[in-house]
């Protein structure tokens, strides 16, 4: 009889993330993901956000794959918009970036920056998603603090 077990050479355990906040940011503990911070607000405004996810995925699965369950979650939503689109190195690793606005259930505008990486993991692949969100009366002020947000992501897994 075999044992299998997780973590394992056959089973790596998931990346560990790490990014730096700006004052006035703090950690979201009840979000039920990986990592998630968001801005001090007063009581009743929506709290701009950004929340890491790690989902393992099929070793086919590519960058390309991530991109098209992306835009295609997010094309059909009230008053989609696409701000802006690209595909760079990060720390050696592929990285896209999509920047959208819509309109979200309450009709208000919420803007959303999203950013993408596939990491191929030997046995497994591993997909990270870093969405900031806001809403459109925000982004002046909080825009810049989720790009900087997501651009200080540091993925480490034993690779890098």
């Amino acid at each position: 009889m075999t044992t299998v077990q997780f973590p394992s050479q056959d089973f790596p355990a998931p990346p560990a993330l790490a990014f730096e906040c700006p004052e006035g940011w703090r950690p979201l503990t009840n979000v039920a993901t990986q990592l998630a911070v968001g801005k001090e607000v007063p009581e009743g405004q929506f709290r701009p956000n950004v929340i890491a996810v790690v989902t393992r995925v099929r070793s086919t699965y590519s960058l390309d794959d991530a991109i098209r369950e992306v835009t295609e979650a997010l094309t059909p939503l009230d008053g989609y918009a696409e701000v802006g689109r690209e595909t760079t190195e990060v720390d050696g690793r592929t990285m896209f970036r999509i920047e959208v606005t819509f309109s979200d259930p309450h009709g208000a505008t919420m803007a959303q920056a999203i950013r993408l990486f596939v990491l191929d993991r030997g046995p497994v692949r591993d997909l990270v998603q870093l969405t900031g969100s806001c809403l459109a009366p925000q982004v002046e002020s909080t825009w810049p603090e989720i790009r900087a947000i997501q651009a200080s992501l540091r993925i480490t897994d034993g690779e890098a």
